[in-house]
């Protein structure tokens, strides 16, 4: 899993991966503290995130293990919000 932190949403109005409820957001690779790496992503977003908010992306075909995914072209999806990262006891990023 990467972090990464919301950056926006992209539309489709046309879809052939069978989630047509499900959304689609713009995410950019990050570090432990928040800082974007201008390294940008389209993943399914499992949990309802929000531009800004920094994130837990999977990627690869262990994201077909999840219902929303099974059997459909999907390589990356948002799995968790992150609200702490604690590095070496400090803390580097709370939301």
């Amino acid at each position: 899993m990467n972090m990464a932190r919301i950056a926006g949403t992209v539309v489709s109005g046309t879809r052939a991966d069978g989630n047509g409820s499900s959304r689609y957001l713009l995410v950019e690779d990050c570090d432990q503290w928040g800082k974007g790496r201008n390294d940008f992503l389209v993943a399914l977003d499992l949990v309802g995130a929000e531009r800004g908010q920094m994130v837990l992306v999977a990627q690869g075909s262990s994201c077909r293990w999840v219902k929303e995914a099974e059997d459909r072209p999907i390589d990356t999806l948002v799995v968790a919000i992150v609200e702490t990262v604690d590095e070496h006891g400090v803390v580097a990023y709370r939301e």
